[in-house]
């Protein structure tokens, strides 16, 4: 498993805090990937792919090209981890990424419609339910994110497109795997190109103090 983290130019500012965070709460995780359009990130393998934010889709498919692993967590780059990180569920979400299984969304479960499953700790998600394809945080097969990625699209209309291609999709039913803040319908780290102020005081009590006006706080 890889990690890929979905990334830009004007978000450089996330590079140090994202690091800061996920060397503290998750020391031993996979190797790192970012994908920006030419900003290269200090701290990890840096693939550029410079296209327009319509053609979204293109860069990351090409940049799936490049993992060579067919199991990829994506997580944004806003996604700053607030606790230590439950490896032990990841690998056991590792050994059931098969069938037609395309993703397990680390969101918490928020539709009354998923089912439950034999997978412990996680819920199927009902075709045709709102946001059944999700971007958030999640172990993909690459494979299948890659269909789910077809043509040119930006990142929003993956999620109103909802191109799901039949596959299934799973979700978080349990406690938090990887904490990154964000609660169900409460924002956390970007906002609208603003920091979230919950994400601010989190931040400076980790011990990083970064201009924050350059974004602004919502």
């Amino acid at each position: 498993m890889y990690i890929l983290v979905l990334s830009c130019d004007k978000n450089k500012d996330t590079f140090k805090p994202f690091y800061h965070c996920i060397e503290k709460y998750w020391p031993n995780h996979p190797e790192i990937i970012y994908k920006t359009e030419t900003v290269i990130n200090p701290y990890y393998k840096t693939v550029c792919m410079n296209y327009p934010i319509d053609e979204w889709t293109k860069g990351v498919r090409l940049t799936l090209d490049m993992i060579q692993d067919n199991q990829v967590l994506i997580m944004m780059d806003d996604c700053f981890i607030r606790k230590p990180v439950d490896e032990d569920r990841i690998k056991y979400l590792c050994t059931k990424l098969n069938n037609n299984i395309a993703c397990f969304n680390f969101e918490k479960s928020f539709d009354k419609n998923d089912e439950d499953t034999d997978i412990k700790g996680f819920k199927k998600r009902k075709h045709g339910s709102e946001y059944e394809l999700s971007i958030m945080c999640g172990l993909w097969d690459k494979n299948k994110l890659k269909n789910v990625l077809s043509g040119n699209a930006t990142p929003w209309e993956v999620e109103i497109r909802q191109c799901t291609c039949g596959y299934d999709y799973y979700i978080n039913g349990d406690d938090y795997i990887i904490d990154w803040g964000y609660r169900t319908w409460h924002w956390a780290g970007i906002c609208r190109g603003q920091w979230c102020q919950e994400t601010v005081d989190f931040l400076i009590s980790e011990g990083i103090n970064i201009d924050w006006s350059n974004r602004g706080i919502r």
